[in-house]
């Protein structure tokens, strides 16, 4: 990849990461109001999960930005189970 694709590669990884963090934190705050929260609390597993493994697949390519890029991954799959734990919390 030349260093302009990677560039907009990036981009577009942090802007689509920026949209998920929101979307994570409305499921935080409907599932805070619900009475039952686990519908939210099974899609924010299901999240962490499917980032966790994406995570995994970029770190075992090891190329320049794909190792970058499961970094910000694990970062954002840890921030999806912390919310899901907290409504478990709130649950019990």
């Amino acid at each position: 990849m030349s260093s302009t694709q990677i560039t907009w590669v990036l981009l577009v990884l942090f802007i689509a990461l920026i949209g998920h963090y929101i979307t994570q934190k409305s499921l935080l705050a409907k599932g805070w109001l619900a009475d039952d929260p686990s519908p939210q609390i099974k899609r924010l597993s299901i999240n962490a999960g499917i980032l966790f493994i994406i995570a995994l697949a970029a770190l075992m390519a090891a190329a320049f930005p794909y190792g970058l890029i499961g970094i910000l991954l694990f970062i954002e799959a840890a921030v999806c189970t912390a919310f899901a734990k907290k409504l478990r919390n709130k649950k019990n």
